[in-house]
């Protein structure tokens, strides 16, 4: 019985060889299909750097938030009708009286005392002053009661960045403060604001 070997030599002899000029096209064009799939690949990772550059080109912007106003102790004086605990640094009481309390950065001289821009408006107020049900509202517990921080709409009905904050004060009352958006606050600092910010029993409405 032949073995194996034996029968796989007879088998080898009878199959014609391979000219060299087939082998030699063979590889020639093994060759220049590998070269083009390498220049495909290499242009698709290209292509696909260069698309995440672009897409991520705006983060790379050194746009910067304008930082907050920093609250510091109130030192000066108590105004009538109001006590303050804190206030952003560099503002002052700029006027006060039983019925609202208006406070203003020190570049403020007051030279135009009826005007409530950029300045913070503090006054009590009933509840038919607070915002409608349209307004949504940001709530904080301060104190065990629920202040409400609203994002006040400008003359084209956009908000501008003024805060509303109303913090009850009993009796259907409330606090009413404007903060102006030269101030940077969130919610969250404009409740720690009104906070300590209070009317004293000498206090009286401006309406509502």
């Amino acid at each position: 019985m032949s073995d194996l070997t034996t029968l796989m030599s007879r088998a080898t002899a009878t199959v014609d060889a391979t000219p060299a000029a087939v082998l030699d096209d063979d590889v020639s064009r093994g060759q220049r299909a590998r070269r083009r799939r390498t220049r495909l690949v290499g242009t698709g990772v290209a292509g696909a750097f260069a698309a995440t550059v672009a897409v991520g080109a705006p983060l790379l912007t050194s746009t910067t938030p304008a930082a907050a106003a920093e609250l510091v102790a109130y030192t000066a004086e108590q105004p009538a009708g109001f006590t303050i605990a804190e206030v952003p640094e560099g503002w002052h009481v700029l006027s006060s009286d039983r019925s609202s309390l208006m406070l203003a950065d020190g570049d403020d001289d007051g030279s135009d005392p009826s005007s409530f821009e950029g300045r913070i408006v503090a006054s009590l107020v009933g509840s038919q002053s607070l915002p409608g049900g349209e307004f949504e509202a940001q709530t904080f517990a301060v104190g065990g009661q629920e202040v409400l921080v609203y994002d006040m709409l400008e003359v084209d009905g956009q908000p501008g960045g003024t805060l509303g904050v109303f913090a009850p004060e009993g009796d259907g009352d409330y606090l009413s403060v404007q903060l102006p958006p030269e101030l940077h606050w969130t919610g969250e600092v404009a409740a720690r604001f009104v906070e300590g910010l209070d009317v004293t029993d000498d206090a009286g409405h401006t309406g509502g």
